[in-house]
């Protein structure tokens, strides 16, 4: 299918959402207007004021429609109506409950749901791209490689076997939504005018919130690990993940909508592999904050080998050029320190 290009007018589900406002924010920097989805009234106004104050030449190229519920039927049937490209961002993220349908249903659900929208009423889009964390591609191994073609399935075997009080919901319902997205997408192909494009970031870090309090769930842990809250403080001696920078995530999705060639791909979005505490040792090395207790260095030591996820797909299709630890860690603490949230660490 043909690639968008300015000034078509793309759809953000999830908008007032973490990777959802830096999306809106790159697109409207390079000229694009966005309709943004968001579940209440009062999420759409608080989104325009954030974008008047962050972009005010801009801002009057984005709106807000309301879809407060992803699940109901038809519920992105207006919201598609008029645009050239979608990124659907909107999923359930939080703490795991008893039941992980309350997880997984929405997730899927809603997924398909804006999939039969773009069918029926939205003839002018061209590209669909659909943000799925790395866990969905990542299985159980330590010490090797993650790619595209590996998918999470332990994560959707624990949930057919246990059935309740599972371990990992959150993975499986990436793992179950992104599926139905390309069975959809293989089952549809002679009906719809659009590509479809599915990334898998790793762990996105950066935020732009009012204070620590209303900080988005990613960045809100590791704000907590970094400032030593005693409920976090173990991750950072026993967990490794894969990281990005969420400026790298919004980037990659718009190279999705632009690029052709990207239609009918999965990215994984991945720079590189740490533990929280290589981020703590690094604000030491930097002097950040040397009155903050980082821990000790060797903390990490013990973690289990590592389950890195190859990005360099994304890097050859869609020219990322991804930003390092440290350059992301210095914004975080500079945006910190600008707005004086430890200063009783300097």
């Amino acid at each position: 299918m043909p690639a968008i290009s300015v000034p078509g007018k793309i759809l953000i589900t999830g908008a007032n959402g973490f990777i959802g406002l830096w999306v809106i924010r790159l697109l409207l920097q390079r000229g694009y207007s966005v309709r943004s989805a968001v579940r209440s009234a009062d999420k759409g106004e608080n989104l325009l004021k954030t974008n008047t104050a962050k972009i005010p030449e801009q801002a009057q190229n984005v709106e807000y429609i309301v879809v407060p519920d992803i699940t109901a039927e038809h519920a992105f049937d207006e919201a598609v109506r008029g645009i050239v490209g979608i990124v659907h961002t909107a999923s359930p993220m939080g703490m795991p409950g008893p039941d992980p349908q309350t997880t997984i249903g929405p997730a899927v659900a809603g997924t398909e749901g804006l999939l039969n929208s773009a069918i029926t009423h939205a003839p002018l889009a061209t590209a669909l791209t659909i943000p799925f964390r790395d866990a969905a591609a990542i299985g159980t191994d330590s010490g090797r490689t993650y790619t595209e073609e590996d998918w999470a399935d332990y994560a959707v075997k624990e949930v057919e076997e246990k059935g309740r009080n599972v371990n990992f919901e959150y993975t499986a319902s990436g793992v179950l939504a992104e599926r139905a997205a390309w069975k959809f997408y293989e089952e549809n192909k002679e009906r719809v005018s659009w590509d479809i494009s599915v990334t898998n970031p790793g762990w996105p870090t950066l935020d732009d919130p009012s204070s620590p309090a209303t900080l988005a769930t990613t960045p809100k842990l590791f704000y907590e690990v970094f400032t030593g809250n005693p409920m976090y403080t173990p991750l950072a001696g026993r967990l490794g993940h894969n990281f990005v920078d969420v400026r790298n995530v919004a980037e990659a999705h718009l190279k999705a909508l632009e690029i052709e060639e990207a239609g009918g791909q999965r990215f994984i979005l991945a720079s590189e592999w740490h533990t929280w505490q290589d981020r703590l040792n690094t604000a030491r090395d930097l002097n950040y904050f040397p009155n903050l207790d980082k821990g000790d260095p060797a903390r990490a030591n013990s973690v289990s080998p590592p389950r890195i996820c190859h990005g360099e797909k994304a890097k050859r299709m869609l020219g990322i050029s991804y930003r390092k630890m440290p350059e992301t860690l210095r914004d975080v603490l500079d945006d910190y320190r600008a707005r004086g949230w430890l200063a009783k660490y300097e």
